[in-house]
C-alpha cells in the first residue's frame, strides 16, 4: 500500500496548494478540526488564523481576503458582500493598500457557503494571498478619468485571468510576486514599491510604459529600478509572466528574508536580469533611458465629485477612517448605490474607495449621503492620508492595536487643527514589517513598547521624510531612536505642526521641514 501524503507533501510534490484546497472543504462540510498542513494551506484562498490575547494563533476564527481583480465591485458584488460582512465577519471589513477587501471572525464551517456566495457574484479569494502573484494593483479610475493616459481594465483582467489558468505553473513562487500596471494620469498605484510595475506615459503622442523593477517594502525596503525599457501595451503580459517565471525558478527558497524579487535582481544586477527576461519573451524592447515625469505622492489621489469620461456619469472619490468599515456601513454602501442607480465602488491604494457610474444630476446629493453616513468627499488632510495596518488585534506580528487607535488620532488631529490643509500622509504600522507604509509616509509611526515610570506601555517608533516621486526622486523616511507612548502621540504631532507654523526653518510646506528635523 503507498504511503498516503500529508498535506504538505502534496504541495511539495504538485508545486500546487490550489488543489489541496479540495480536502478542507471536505473537512469544513463534515465539521473536522483542520491540521496544521491545512492552516498553512488556507493562505492560498487568503486566509490566515487570528491572534488571540496571549498572542498566539486561533484556528477557530479568520481573516479572509477577497481578492478585486480590477479594485472594483458592482452592485450585486458590493449586495453581498455586505452579507458575508454581517453574517459571518461580525460586521468588521478591512479596506488594504492593494485594493482588496478583509474580513474578519470567519469560521472553517462557514467556509463553503461564503464561496458558493462569491462565487455566484464572479468573486473569489484564491491567490489573494499565498506565495503567487498578488492581485493586480491599478488605478481604481481607470476607464473613467477624462485625464486617464490609457484605460489598462482589460490588459489586468487577461493577466490576472492567465495566472489563475496556469495556476500549476504561477502559484508556489520562492515568496509572493507583486505587480502593479497603470494608465493614471496621477500615478496612484505606487510603481516605485512594487516588485514589477508598468506606468503608462505619452512619447510623441504614443503611449509606451515605462518598466520598473525590484521595488518593496518591509524590512528589507528598497525603491524600484528602472529597467531602462518602454514597454507596450501588447507586450506587458510577456515581461509580466516572464518575471513571474524568472522569479519562480531563480527566487531564493532557502531564506525568506531573501526570497523576493528584489533579491535576485540585487544578485544579478539590472543588466542581467533585463536579458534574461529578454531571453524569455524572445526579442527586444525598447530603450528607455529618459525617466518620465511622475507625480509626487500628496498629490496622487481621486477624492471629490469628478467628470467622467462616460457621458452623463460622475465618480466620486470618499475617505474612509484609516481603511476600517463598520459592517452596517459597508451593508449601506450598496443601498446608497442602488438608490441613486449608480453602478459599484472602486478601492483606493491609500485604503479609501471611489463611486463609480453615477449619474452627474445625483452626484451631489449621492456624495452628501455618504458623507452623512461618515465618509467625506472632500476630507481634511487628516482623514485622506492616514493609515493603518490590521495591528495586534488579528495580526500575529502586532505589537500595537492600529485600527481603533488610527480613528481616534484622526479625530484628535481634526479637532487640533480644522484649518490645517497642507499635504501630510500618516501611515500606523502595528510592526517593524510596515504594511500600512510607514517608510514612504510623511510621519510614519512603527508600533513597539518603551517604559513609563517602570512600565512596558504601547509605544510608536518614529519616522519622518518618506515620500515617493519615480525612481530618482523617492526616499524613504528617516528613522529615529525616539518611541512615543502611544498616548502622547497626538501631542507629539501637535507640536510638529505647532512649531513649523512657528518657524519653518525656510520650508515651502511641512512636507518639506519633516524632512529637516532631527529627532
Amino acid at each position: 500500500m503507498e504511503k498516503e501524503l500529508s498535506a504538505l507533501e502534496q504541495l511539495k510534490a504538485s508545486r500546487n496548494p490550489l488543489r489541496v484546497i479540495d480536502d478542507i472543504y471536505k473537512e469544513a462540510q463534515e465539521g473536522i478540526a483542520l491540521s496544521s498542513d491545512y492552516i498553512g494551506l488556507l493562505k492560498w484562498y487568503g486566509m490566515y488564523p487570528h491572534i488571540n490575547h496571549d498572542n498566539l494563533e486561533d484556528k477557530n476564527y479568520f481573516m479572509k481576503r477577497i481578492k478585486l481583480v480590477d479594485a472594483s465591485m458592482n452592485l450585486e458584488q458590493l449586495k453581498v458582500m455586505g452579507e458575508i460582512a454581517l453574517k459571518y465577519a461580525q460586521g468588521l471589513v478591512d479596506f488594504t493598500t492593494r485594493e482588496n477587501v478583509q474580513f474578519h471572525f470567519i469560521q472553517i464551517k462557514d467556509l463553503p457557503t461564503i464561496f458558493d456566495m462569491l462565487n455566484s457574484v464572479g468573486l473569489t479569494s484564491r491567490m489573494a494571498s499565498g506565495d503567487g502573484p498578488r492581485p493586480i494593483v491599478t488605478c481604481p479610475v481607470s476607464g473613467l478619468d477624462e485625464n486617464e493616459i490609457i484605460d489598462v481594465t482589460s490588459i489586468v483582467k487577461e493577466i490576472d485571468t492567465y495566472f489563475d489558468t496556469n495556476e500549476d505553473e504561477f502559484c508556489n513562487f520562492p515568496r509572493k510576486y507583486k505587480l502593479s500596471i497603470s494608465g493614471c494620469a496621477c500615478h496612484c498605484c505606487g510603481h516605485e514599491i512594487q516588485d514589477i510595475a508598468f506606468t503608462a506615459f505619452k512619447k510623441d503622442e504614443e503611449v509606451l510604459f515605462d518598466l520598473t523593477i525590484g521595488g518593496g517594502l518591509s524590512k528589507s525596503k528598497q525603491i524600484a529600478y528602472r529597467a531602462n525599457r518602454y514597454v507596450k501595451k501588447e507586450q506587458i503580459k510577456d515581461v509580466a509572466v516572464a518575471v513571474a517565471e524568472i522569479f519562480r525558478d531563480n527566487g531564493n527558497r532557502q531564506n525568506r528574508n531573501k526570497a523576493r524579487v528584489r533579491h535576485l535582481i540585487n544578485d544579478w544586477g539590472v543588466e542581467k536580469f533585463v536579458e534574461e527576461i529578454e531571453n524569455k519573451i524572445g526579442y527586444k524592447l525598447q530603450e528607455g533611458l529618459e525617466e518620465p515625469t511622475i507625480t509626487p505622492i500628496e498629490k496622487r489621489n481621486h477624492f471629490g465629485i469628478n467628470k467622467s469620461k462616460i457621458q452623463g456619469e460622475s465618480y466620486i472619490g470618499f475617505a474612509t477612517l484609516a481603511g476600517r468599515i463598520p459592517g452596517e456601513d459597508f451593508a449601506s454602501f450598496a443601498k446608497i448605490i442602488e438608490k441613486y442607480n449608480a453602478k459599484g465602488i472602486r478601492l483606493t491604494t491609500t485604503q479609501n474607495f471611489i463611486v463609480y457610474g453615477v449619474k452627474d444630476e445625483v452626484a451631489l446629493s449621492l456624495a452628501q449621503e455618504f458623507e452623512t453616513l461618515g465618509y467625506s468627499y472632500r476630507p481634511n488632510t487628516f482623514r485622506a492620508r492616514t493609515q493603518s495596518c490590521t495591528g495586534k488585534q488579528f495580526c500575529k506580528f502586532g505589537i500595537t492595536e492600529t485600527k481603533t487607535y488610527a480613528s481616534s488620532l484622526i479625530k484628535y488631529l481634526e479637532e487640533k487643527f480644522p484649518t490645517f490643509n497642507e499635504q501630510l500622509m500618516i501611515s500606523i504600522s502595528g510592526c517593524g514589517n510596515a504594511c500600512s507604509h510607514p517608510q514612504i509616509s510623511d510621519i510614519g509611526l512603527i508600533g513597539c513598547k518603551t517604559r513609563v515610570e517602570g512600565d512596558r506601555v504601547d509605544a510608536y517608533e518614529v519616522q519622518l521624510g518618506g515620500h515617493l516621486e519615480g525612481t530618482s526622486k523617492s526616499r524613504f523616511a528617516e528613522g529615529s531612536k525616539l518611541k512615543v507612548p502611544a498616548n502622547e502621540v497626538g501631542e507629539f504631532i501637535g507640536n510638529l505642526i505647532n512649531d513649523y507654523q512657528k518657524d519653518n526653518k525656510n520650508s515651502f510646506t511641512f512636507k518639506e521641514y519633516l524632512t529637516k528635523l532631527e529627532l
